[in-house]
């Protein structure tokens, strides 16, 4: 699949990037008035 192939060049994302990812998604979570689980927290530092 060519849609793939850049993000197989690029490689793994750097921790800040990782980490403004989870933030956002952590984000999106609050706006819908949503609390993030101590799991979900765990599970982002684990990623990062």
């Amino acid at each position: 699949m060519d849609n793939f192939e850049e993000y197989l060049r690029q490689g793994e994302p750097n921790k800040a990037e990782k980490a403004k990812d989870w933030k956002t998604a952590i984000g999106l979570q609050k706006v819908d008035g949503l609390i993030p689980s101590d799991y979900l927290i765990e599970t982002a530092r684990q990623n990062i």
